[in-house]
């Protein structure tokens, strides 16, 4: 099923009720980190650590097989795969 160009704009510009669950709008990251009791040098140090840590080798070990597979010529993608990844991918991204 598709949904139109029309109906996808009628959503977006329908007006919406919306509770702020933080008691307000933040101005900035720092209030949004204060109203959450978040230590900023903490966040700071988590998130220069995650970006350092050595990329997961399962992951890399199936990319280079899929890879040598592309390059044989062998890796054949079926549609149905291809909407289980769409979909993957969709709820990847709302969970962002």
């Amino acid at each position: 099923m598709q949904i139109s160009t029309t109906e996808t704009l009628k959503a977006l510009t329908r007006p919406r009720n919306r509770r702020e669950l933080n008691g307000g709008k933040v101005k900035n990251v720092r209030e949004l980190a204060q109203k959450h009791d978040v230590n900023m040098d903490e966040a700071r140090n988590a998130a220069h650590r995650a970006m350092m840590a050595e990329e997961d080798p399962l992951r890399a070990r199936r990319i280079m097989e899929l890879a040598a597979r592309v390059a044989e010529g062998n890796y054949k993608v079926e549609g149905a795969q291809i909407v289980d990844m769409a979909e993957r991918r969709a709820i990847a991204d709302q969970v962002r």
